[in-house]
């Protein structure tokens, strides 16, 4: 899995032979609203459409995990993913746990582009 910063939003990105994923968060208080983008497909193949409420359950089971273990209170306001990434929405729990371990422990994210405004 690589850790990219990219603007206000600290992502991972996971590819696994014929599976793709990129998860972009951006972590704000506990009453921000929930905002979800789903950013333009990159390249072109096809798979079936993700399930975006599953999407969404699944960042949020993930971050709470990351919680429970560390003993933080890190919530999520904004998400981004890929159009064209692929299934099981599970993925991005662990995806969205990872990130936060990263960050509560001090590793390093990679410096680079924004995903969008």
């Amino acid at each position: 899995m690589h850790f990219t910063q990219l603007g206000e939003f600290l992502a991972a990105s996971r590819i696994t032979g014929p599976k793709h994923n990129l998860l972009a968060i951006r972590l704000g208080g506990s009453g921000d609203p929930l905002v979800c983008d789903r950013v333009p497909a990159m390249g072109g193949c096809k798979h079936t459409p993700l399930d975006e409420d599953q999407l969404i359950k699944n960042v949020l089971d993930g971050v709470a995990e990351a919680n429970q273990q560390l003993g933080t209170t890190y919530a999520v306001s904004h998400i981004r993913y890929v159009e064209n990434d692929t299934p099981p929405e599970v993925v991005y729990a662990f995806m969205a746990m990872r990130i936060v371990e990263r960050l509560h422990n001090g590793g390093e994210f990679a410096q680079g582009a924004s995903t969008g405004p």
